[in-house]
């Protein structure tokens, strides 16, 4: 199939490259020379069904912001021979994303992607809710949502839908609506169940229901809400989920009694209230009554209040939760469990996302990764054996044997305990804090929610806590890069320091406002010190900046007009030679990343 040629309207010549996926209507290929887009080649016996509904769907896009979040056609594709037969289309391409399922189930979350804590599930499950928001705003109906039909970027946040030519169309134009082929049992809304896929008409309703269900499972450790141990004398023949779907047996609905929870769950009563409220009215009342289940838009403002409504755990930086809970329910289930669903110090995983094949580096490389696994895992100074268990498992998934992961989990147990002699201390755990470091001192691997003090002069502080980093920290070393915590970073000099740091409830410093007394000047572009709550979008000439979808330039981008105000959310990257933050829009909800260029400090409130 990639050896034949195609043409795009233009008539230019799409020459296709290697294979990234097949299915059973066709394949989907790299394009050469333009690496923004793939191509979809339709089987022969498939592609004269399906060129009217790709017609139609370049005709009524969704709005510009989600053209790039979903695999919208671009561009219809031609034989380049014979009689010129339509043959498929091109789409944007979805760069280093993963299926969202793989971010469901923790143990493969923790292996991949370990840094996202239940705050970034809540945005992700927000951005997912806008995206299915946004085609029902242009009349269509996603049909089959479901985890395989979802993509995320685990490093940037964003989310996107694929296999979007399976979506329900509608083409008032024509008074025609173009079907979806295809029906998930576990993710089928009660009035479609036993239809016939390709006859079901799907509506906003059928949507919101497998859209609730998504949910609760990127929330609730991939749980499906009809999960459950069924009660004696429990209803015949719903041992499956698709039959408790039928007959609404979902175990946190009041008045449903022939289920209840599995023992092992994640509890329901976790969740902010305003979502524990949506769960029970979409499978509650909206079991019977599509109409009344929540509709994307709800989802999507509840999810974002939840997320502001988050507070951090005291014990572990990495533990976020609802704030009318009484006790945090990650250590909780920890001391239950054994197992830390969001174990601080993983955000070194980062960089083994954007590694190919992980298995295949260097072993050392490998140990070490594994070694900060385990660092990461310690709860004072050790590892449950539900722990030791999953350091197995992440042991063999980098190709390394289990006599290599047990020397691995014993030096970073060893050194959890030992402090060194002559001025070093090293792999201080959980909690830990290393103080007092000698001239010429070094202090290493302070582990999560750690602290390091008093490195002397010439010294260097390392690896210091949960998304705290600390690097070549030298009297009269000009500017130095000092990492705060909670992943806040500004450059400037070792004299202002403990400025910084004093001022770090209520200061938000960027390269325009930075002016440190005596500080050697800095070449642009410069990371931000994202130290406020707050910001404000400064002068910009009257053009406005602009929210992107992701730090980069190249971006989905919403202009934000001068004096816009802004929440930071304390996510700070660099790219494109610019330092950006990520914000949430004050007065809209909407969360994306700002060049720091463009803020203003505000005072706090």
């Amino acid at each position: 199939m990639s050896a034949k040629a195609y043409r795009d309207p233009a008539g230019r010549v799409v020459e296709l490259g290697e294979e990234l996926g097949a299915g059973g209507e066709g394949s989907v290929f790299a394009v050469r020379g333009r690496r923004a887009l793939c191509a979809k080649i339709y089987r022969p016996d498939r592609a004269e069904g399906r060129e009217r509904k790709l017609r139609v769907m370049l005709e009524r896009r969704p709005s510009w912001l989600l053209r790039r979040a979903l695999a919208w056609p671009v561009a219809l594709l031609t034989e380049a021979e014979g009689r010129g037969a339509f043959a498929g289309f091109l789409m944007p391409l979805q760069r280093g994303a993963i299926e969202v399922h793989r971010c469901l189930v923790p143990d493969e979350r923790m292996q991949i992607a370990g840094w996202l804590t239940q705050r970034d599930l809540c945005v992700l499950a927000a951005r997912l809710a806008r995206l299915v928001e946004g085609v029902h705003r242009a009349g269509h109906c996603v049909g089959d949502l479901k985890p395989q039909n979802i993509l995320v970027s685990p490093l940037s946040g964003r989310v996107a839908l694929v296999d979007a030519d399976s979506f329900q169309i509608r083409d008032p134009a024509a008074g025609q609506v173009h079907g979806c082929p295809v029906l998930t049992p576990e993710y089928t809304a009660p009035e479609l169940c036993g239809a016939e896929p390709g006859r079901a008409a799907r509506t906003p309703a059928s949507d919101a229901f497998a859209l609730a269900v998504l949910i609760h499972q990127l929330l609730l450790g991939g749980a499906h809400p009809f999960e459950g141990e069924l009660a004696p004398g429990g209803a015949g023949g719903a041992e499956r989920i698709p039959a408790r779907i039928r007959l609404g047996l979902c175990p946190f609905v009041p008045g449903v009694t022939g289920v209840r929870p599995a023992a092992g769950a994640i509890p329901f009563a976790t969740l902010h209230p305003g979502l524990q409220a949506l769960f029970i009215r979409c499978f509650g009342a909206g079991h019977g009554a599509p109409a009344e289940r929540p509709g994307a838009a709800a989802w999507r403002a509840a999810l974002l209040r939840a997320k502001r409504e988050m507070v951090r755990c005291a014990r572990s930086p990495a533990h976020l939760h609802d704030k009318a809970l009484p006790r945090c329910p990650w250590c909780e289930r920890r001391e239950r469990t054994g197992i830390d669903l969001f174990p601080a110090e993983q955000r070194f995983q980062r960089a083994i996302a954007r590694v190919r094949d992980p298995a295949a580096a260097p072993e050392a490389e490998r140990i070490r990764w594994l070694g900060l696994h385990a660092r990461g895992r310690l709860r004072d100074g050790a590892l449950s054996a539900a722990e030791r268990a999953w350091l197995d498992r992440a042991g063999a998934g980098l190709g390394l044997d289990r006599g290599a992961v047990a020397r691995v989990v014993k030096e970073a147990a060893g050194r959890a305990t030992e402090v060194g002699a002559g001025g070093r201390a090293t792999g201080v755990g959980a909690g830990g804090r290393a103080t007092g470091v000698g001239a010429g001192g070094r202090a290493t691997g302070v582990g999560a929610g750690g602290r390091a003090t008093g490195v002397g002069a010439g010294g260097r502080a390392t690896e210091v806590g949960a998304g705290g980093r600390a690097t070549e920290v030298g009297a009269g070393s000009g500017p130095a890069r000092v990492w705060l915590p909670r992943g806040r970073v500004v450059f400037t000099s070792v004299a202002s320091i403990a400025a910084a740091g004093a001022c770090a409830a209520g200061v938000l410093v960027t390269s325009r406002l930075l002016a440190t007394p005596g500080a050697s000047p800095m070449p642009r572009p410069q990371p931000c010190a994202v130290l406020a709550q707050r910001a404000t979008i400064g002068h910009t000439g009257g053009t406005g900046a602009y929210l992107r979808a992701a730090p980069s330039t190249g971006s989905d981008g919403l202009p934000l007009p001068d004096g816009t105000a802004l929440r930071l959310t304390g996510r700070t990257r660099i790219a494109e030679q610019l330092a950006w933050a990520e914000v949430e829009v004050v007065a809209s909800g909407r969360v994306g990343w700002v060049a720091t260029l463009y803020l203003v400090q505000e005072a706090p409130r």
